[in-house]
């Protein structure tokens, strides 16, 4: 899986959190198992689309956010990650909620 962004972007992330090459890997590795759970439920419009079809579709700022909130968990800061997770649930809610 590749996410949408260049090699250099993720090195400036994984430094950022100051990550382990492991770690780094670990971080993609539940990224991509998270898309592919979604993946499996997606709706029935989008039954003929590929998994790779739907990951270019992802913007830089939906991979980042992953990122962070996977490697925080990977460098040992859950509550952070949760936190960050809440955060964008309530920020989704409320933009769901103005263009209604």
């Amino acid at each position: 899986m590749k996410l949408p962004v260049d090699d250099a972007t993720l090195a400036s992330w994984s430094k950022l959190l100051g990550l382990t090459d492991e770690q780094t890997a670990a971080t993609l590795a539940a990224i991509e198992e998270t898309l592919r759970v979604g993946y499996e439920h997606r709706p029935d419009e989008l039954r003929d689309t590929s998994f790779d079809q739907l990951i270019s579709d992802m913007d830089a700022d939906e991979a980042a956010l992953m990122f962070l909130i996977s490697g925080l968990r990977q460098s040992g800061h859950p509550e952070a990650a949760y936190a960050i997770e809440v955060r964008g649930i309530f920020a989704t809610l409320r933009d769901l909620q103005q263009t209604s």
